[in-house]
């Protein structure tokens, strides 16, 4: 536990390994098939340019499935996230996403020599709220855990992050006005000599350097600050790959939209939508 902690303070994340037991796995992936075979209209497409995604948000996945239960306090990985946020934590959101087979060409201009890298779209989570990270000595407004459920390597789709410690975070610049916001997405570990990049599907993004892309089996855990900057890199390849995405926060301040998705304002009402077998 502490050489985790240690880990994340210094670079923003953490990545248990074998988090999910090769049983759970299946288990879970069985359960997610079932239910888009029962429910085909809630599993449509996402608007994703140029690639396919599909995938369903808590509360009404868990209404639908009992197969994500497990995951809503994993004991893998509570112990961590109680660390890195303190007592009286909650989870702010669960999604589940698969993103499907791409065999578009890649651009011949290679993202940081991936030869396969379609694109990534660089983000720090809602904008880079950072609006009561002074309440942890992590600086962290929320977290978000992924589950893989397949096994991702270089030839496959993989979640992607830039090292960030907790002291270089405290240092930014932050924009004035409430939620206060991490203000450096025009300049942040952008590529001096090449500062843009034109991806796959003919969008024009800052080159970022300095990432780290995750490889792991199936069963992994990634543990990551929220407003660290990450991104989804969606590759040519003929795997998919399957996660699950579950956010945890501090139910104060409740000003603060971090980690929450439309319609819920505050953790108190995502929580109350829940089934009553999870409160």
């Amino acid at each position: 536990m502490d050489e985790l902690l240690d880990f994340f303070a210094e670079n923003g994340y953490a990545v248990v390994s074998g988090a999910l037991t090769a049983a759970e796995v299946a288990a879970i992936n069985d359960g997610i098939a079932a239910d888009c075979a029962a429910h085909p209209e809630h599993w449509e497409p996402g608007p994703r340019p140029g690639h396919i995604a599909v995938g369903c948000d808590a509360p009404e996945l868990l209404l639908r499935t009992e197969a994500l239960d497990g995951l809503v306090c994993h004991p893998s990985v509570m112990p961590l996230v109680r660390r890195i946020l303190g007592a009286g934590v909650q989870m702010s959101g669960l999604s589940f996403m698969r993103r499907e087979p791409c065999a578009v060409d890649p651009p011949a201009d290679i993202d940081g020599g991936d030869p396969l890298c379609l694109t990534r779209m660089w983000h720090r989570e809602d904008r880079g709220t950072v609006e009561g990270a002074d309440g942890n000595e992590y600086f962290v407004p929320a977290l978000q855990v992924i589950y893989y459920l397949d096994d991702v390597d270089a030839e496959s789709h993989c979640f992607s992050i830039i090292p960030e410690s907790a002291a270089t975070k405290r240092a930014l610049p932050t924009t004035a006005q409430a939620p206060l916001r991490i203000d450096d997405a025009a300049t942040a570990y952008v590529d001096p000599e090449k500062p843009r990049w034109l991806d796959a599907f003919g969008r024009e993004t800052p080159r970022r350097t300095g990432r780290v892309d995750i490889y792991a089996g199936a069963g992994a855990a990634i543990v990551f600050n929220n407003a660290s900057y990450h991104a989804g890199t969606v590759r040519q390849t003929e795997r998919p790959r399957r996660t699950v995405h579950v956010r945890y926060r501090q139910p104060e301040p409740m000003a603060s939209r971090h980690a929450l998705k439309e319609p819920w304002q505050c953790v108190a009402d995502f929580n109350a939508a829940l089934p009553d077998r999870l409160k």
